[in-house]
């Protein structure tokens, strides 16, 4: 009996310590697969400058819920607490100044800053449809806790026909023919680009990729980084020049222009198609 209780009492321990250890195992595989913390629209604002805040826009035409049967669209936008330029787009940023983008159902168009923008639905089922106003940074960081969206009910009276894939006779290229590498430039000038084998399309921005057509990008002395490079974007181009200006840069600087190929959700092509040129402000 002394035996058998000994036997019992060295089971009974050993069970203790398997479970033990059991339980120190859960807590520590429970506690390296908790999901990190997500960021809140409150912490992403902290993120921004302080003046960020101001920064409101407004949908005022159309209504909410407006039947549209045209196929393009004049939204009228209201901006409050700075002044939308898009002189200033792609270089720092700077209290006051910013732009903002229209969103169609989630998808970025367009960036803007006058108090009109016109929206093409090229591409676009016939149906509910959601347009959003996002007061943007500089360096085109949406300040999304201040956005505006409307709805609309898109029924065509005649409807576009579909723009489908393009088949492209090679290698689509993009070169800047002007300014020449090493030029001075100085308050407006024109950036001037040869493309061939690609079909530029504004319409198509911000629709749903289709093969062989896209647009461009100016960008100013880098492509990559947050937002697929756009930090640095002067603008977008569906036409062969672009007008820029040096508003907002030091004379003496020098700066590269890099001309790039996006596709219609704004991503540049993949394996990059650019062609850039280095500048000095005069």
């Amino acid at each position: 009996m002394k035996t058998l209780s000994l036997r019992i009492f060295a089971l009974l321990a050993a069970v203790a310590l398997l479970a033990a250890a059991c339980a120190s195992n859960t807590s520590s595989t429970t506690t390296s697969t908790t999901p990190a913390p997500q960021a809140t629209p409150t912490s992403a604002m902290m993120q921004l400058p302080p003046y960020a805040k101001d920064y409101k826009i407004s949908i005022t035409s159309p209504k909410s819920g407006t039947k549209v049967t045209a196929n393009t669209l004049t939204l009228q936008v209201a901006a409050t607490g700075y002044t939308p330029t898009c002189a200033l787009a792609g270089k720092g940023d700077q209290a006051g100044a910013g732009h903002y983008h229209i969103l169609l159902d989630k998808s970025l168009v367009n960036m803007y800053c006058t108090p009109t923008a016109t929206i093409s639905l090229q591409n676009v089922a016939p149906g509910m449809h959601t347009l959003t106003a996002v007061p943007t940074l500089n360096d085109h960081t949406e300040i999304e806790e201040n956005a505006t969206s409307i709805t609309i009910d898109y029924e065509p009276t005649h409807a576009l026909a579909t723009i489908t894939g393009a088949t492209l006779a090679g290698a689509s290229s993009i070169t800047i023919l002007s300014p020449k590498n090493g030029a001075t430039v100085s308050g407006s000038f024109d950036v001037v680009v040869a493309i061939k084998n690609f079909n530029l399309s504004c319409d198509l921005m911000g629709k749903p990729s289709v093969a062989g057509y896209g647009h461009w990008h100016l960008n100013l002395d880098s492509m990559s980084g947050p937002m697929m490079g756009m930090g640095t974007m002067l603008g977008m181009d569906c036409t062969t020049v672009f007008h820029a200006t040096t508003q907002g840069l030091k004379s003496g600087q020098t700066h590269t222009l890099i001309a790039l190929l996006t596709d219609n959700g704004h991503a540049p092509l993949h394996p990059p198609v650019a062609s850039e040129v280095t500048v000095k402000i005069g």
